[in-house]
């Protein structure tokens, strides 16, 4: 098998100072030639919000504590 591209995301937003650091410690490997950034936005926060909520319910549903 051969790969052409990796997505990595990170667990928490990265602030500009540990986003260059990144992508500095990042191009410094063998064979990368372009790296993409997408800011974090109001949606995102909000898809992380219904992820959260969604697993919580599911949870108290488990447990029987709707």
């Amino acid at each position: 098998m051969s790969i052409k591209c990796l997505i990595v995301r990170f667990r928490r937003d990265l602030d500009d100072h540990e986003a260059e650091r990144t992508i500095d410690a990042l191009m410094m490997i063998t064979g990368i030639i372009m790296l993409l950034s997408v800011a974090a936005g109001d949606e995102e926060d909000l898809n992380r919000q219904r992820v959260k909520r969604e697993q919580r319910d599911k949870i108290l549903a488990l447990l029987g504590e709707e």
